[in-house]
């Protein structure tokens, strides 16, 4: 009797392993998220709105991408990747992986530049039909790294300077209808179709393992 308990025990710590190992990239990255999204809230709402985790349409080949966090003002639309990396963070724009370092451990993951990319072109195909005259840009963000040493690219920083760089845009091309009209439309693309939601978890969680992502 004893030893049957033993062996469930074992079975369900090892299974208690594999979920954990599965999920913790994903709470690690939510944990990021809500950082960034409660800084972004603070922007002037009658300028500027925040749309977070939006899962929408892709010409990728997952088929569908997963966006943290869509702001749109009256100045532009601003797409924001958030990457919850510890440490110091070692990058070129220009490269296929940047490196994060903590004490001696080091580790490569994709460039999260060109994973926004995906994002921006993904939110061009929604808002382009009806409003080619609109800029959108993309941010990364990361709001746990001690120091961030990315060369090529003006496009990356810590929160603060992910809003100092939102709040370099200060012309207005987007009037107050026009605004609600965009995030309504990205609202009304944003998949809530649970098994559709699934099978991107699946493929990300394998994009994830085989690119470092």
């Amino acid at each position: 009797m004893v030893e049957i308990v033993l062996t469930l025990i074992a079975v369900l710590a090892g299974l208690l392993t594999v979920l954990i190992k599965w999920k913790r990239p994903t709470l690690v990255g939510r944990r990021g998220e809500r950082i960034v999204s409660r800084k972004l809230f603070e922007l002037n709402p009658e300028k500027y709105t925040t749309l977070n985790n939006l899962l929408v349409v892709s010409q990728g080949s997952v088929g569908t991408t997963q966006i943290d966090h869509v702001v749109v003002s009256s100045f532009g639309i601003f797409v924001i990747e958030t990457k919850n990396h510890a440490g110091w963070i070692f990058g070129n724009a220009y490269q296929r992986h940047w490196t994060q370092v903590i004490y001696r451990y080091k580790k490569k993951f994709f460039n999260p530049l060109r994973q926004n990319y995906g994002h921006i072109r993904a939110i061009e195909q929604l808002v382009r039909p009806h409003y080619s005259h609109i800029p959108i840009v993309g941010f990364v963000t990361f709001p746990s790294a001690e120091r961030l040493q990315i060369t090529g690219s003006n496009s990356v920083g810590h929160v603060v300077d992910v809003i100092r760089m939102i709040h370099v845009y200060t012309k207005p091309v987007v009037s107050d209808s026009d605004r609600t009209n965009i995030c309504n439309l990205l609202v009304a693309a944003n998949i809530q179709d649970k098994k559709t939601i699934k099978e991107h978890n699946k493929k990300t969680h394998a994009l994830r393992v085989s690119t470092g992502l």
